[in-house]
């Protein structure tokens, strides 16, 4: 007998919408890793550059967003457009892809939290040491708070997303009051001098255009999370053409943010004694940006900055939370995955298993090290990047194939196949051999453990999607009865609901 097509409520406003992505684009990078990603870039012109410009094109692909959003505001995002424009395997593969990214920046944040308690409270959590895995040593006490974290922020999603989206807006606020404060506060207290951020070229002697397509490579990373949207669309209590705003507003200030802080970082003393900066006791400065924001705002500016690393770290975890568990709900009701994750609990609505399915695998991450998890996040960065060609891509058929009526909010096809290409060149720099950003050999090992146990659920779901009429997968996904026979559609609408 089939199935009712379950839905999750109506109960996320525009403000809850924009904070989740806002919160889930800045992270513990922008606060923590301004200094490395400097070295990277050669200089903290090149790395603005690289800041500024890799927002720039963000925004081409979320001009591909707004538009797929406004015609399929549905659980899944990405997912669902690559099954419009070019099917059932692009979608399996796109959804999947785009999962590890979410989920691994999950795990980030929350194992982010002990590394700024060893910064501002040292000795604190390093206790129980358990073993060393690539250079990074274990502790109980770290374990203990990043599980601690990850299971509150699922417990506080389970218990419904309305609760989990004011919060996101509370602390994003927060988030954007504390960096105002330390960008006008370093200012005003005659600490800022541009002429720290000379000279552009230094000894790492990267070159300057190469600097920048190593920040750009990085876009998909720095960026995601304006992604989130369509994700939480099913959800949306507004119009779904009103994302145009909330995207481009999202990237607008993400952009801000990450660029403002590391001038604020450079331009204290100058950038190149900066970044070899050391402590006390003469070793090498563990959080080089709070140690420039103290020099300039005293302990005020350490407090700035802590709640603003905070706020960022939260956000993120709590908005990706949202996120994964969306898109493998949207996967499993499509019945590519299996019904586990569909799963809508009886009494707060949400994709609970779904989200303990995340708690699950991101409670595993903290027993490996930091340093792993910084290998799963640049091979992450794919996975996003795959989602943002699907999207543009799919948005591109849509346009030009006549898949959905023309309208006033349609944007020109021109702009969705520039979307494409730049998502194209950006997963190039990195899985192309010679690029800047090629891939490390552990990043393309643990790319290959996702796909490998993307395969396995594959398969387990592969007996109860074949046994889908292709046009009840595509009602499943887009909510759209009009390819439904007599048949099937007397069926949905007599057939009871699933997992209540």
């Amino acid at each position: 007998m089939a199935e009712q097509r379950v839905e999750l409520q109506k109960t996320l406003n525009p403000a809850n919408i924009w904070a989740v992505a806002l919160g889930s684009i800045i992270g513990w990078g922008a606060f923590i890793q301004s200094p490395n990603w400097m070295v990277k870039a050669g200089g903290p012109l090149p790395l603005v550059a690289g800041f500024l410009i890799g927002g720039a094109l963000m925004l081409v692909v979320g001009m591909s967003y707004a538009y797929m959003i406004a015609k399929y505001p549905v659980s899944g995002g990405e997912f669902a457009y690559a099954f419009v424009g070019f099917g059932p395997t692009a979608s399996f593969v796109c959804g999947w892809m785009l999962s590890i990214g979410y989920l691994g920046i999950v795990a980030l944040n929350a194992t982010a939290v002990p590394v700024l308690f060893s910064i501002v409270a040292p000795g604190l959590l390093q206790f129980g040491h358990l073993w060393t895995i690539a250079g990074w040593p274990v502790y109980v006490g770290e374990i203990a708070v990043s599980l601690i974290l990850l299971w509150v922020m699922g417990v506080i999603n389970i218990r419904g997303v309305k609760a989990a989206g004011n919060a996101q807006l509370f602390m994003c606020i927060l988030l954007c009051a504390a960096v105002l404060l330390i960008v006008f506060g370093t200012m005003i207290t005659g600490n800022f001098h541009l002429s720290n951020l000379q000279p552009a070229s230094s000894q790492y002697d990267v070159g300057f255009v190469k600097g920048v397509i190593l920040i750009i490579a990085l876009a998909p990373f720095l960026y995601v999370g304006f992604d989130c949207i369509p994700q939480a669309a099913e959800e949306f209590n507004f119009p779904p053409n009103q994302t145009f705003f909330l995207i481009f507003s999202a990237i607008g200030v993400g952009a801000f943010i990450y660029a403002s802080l590391a001038v604020v970082t450079a331009a204290v003393i100058p950038w190149m004694e900066m970044v070899d900066l050391k402590n006390a006791v003469g070793n090498p400065e563990s959080w080089r940006t709070g140690a420039m924001i103290k020099q300039a705002l005293g302990m005020a500016g350490t407090v700035f900055v802590v709640i603003a690393v905070l706020c960022g770290m939260f956000t993120g975890i709590n908005g990706f939370y949202m996120s994964s568990s969306r898109l493998l709900f949207g996967m499993a009701r499509a019945r590519m995955l299996p019904a586990f994750f569909a799963y809508i609990h009886p009494v707060y609505k949400t994709p609970s298993k779904g989200i303990l399915f995340v708690m699950a695998v991101c409670s595993i991450t903290p027993f490996f090290g930091r340093e792993v998890l910084n290998w799963v996040v640049d091979m992450a960065a794919v996975g996003t990047g795959v989602g943002y060609f699907f999207t543009c891509a799919g948005a591109y058929m849509v346009l030009t194939k006549g898949l959905k009526p023309k309208s006033d909010d349609d944007i020109s096809p021109y702009v969705a196949a520039a979307g494409a290409i730049i998502s194209l060149t950006i997963i190039a720099l990195m899985v192309v051999p010679a690029m800047p950003a090629f891939l490390s050999v552990p990043c393309w090992c643990a790319l290959f453990v996702w796909i490998g146990l993307g395969v396995i659920f594959y398969f387990t779901a592969l007996g109860s999607y074949r046994a889908t009429s292709t046009s009840m997968i595509h009602y499943l996904i887009t909510g759209d009865k009009s390819q439904l026979t007599k048949a099937e559609l007397e069926s949905v609408e007599n057939a009871p609901a699933i997992a209540e």
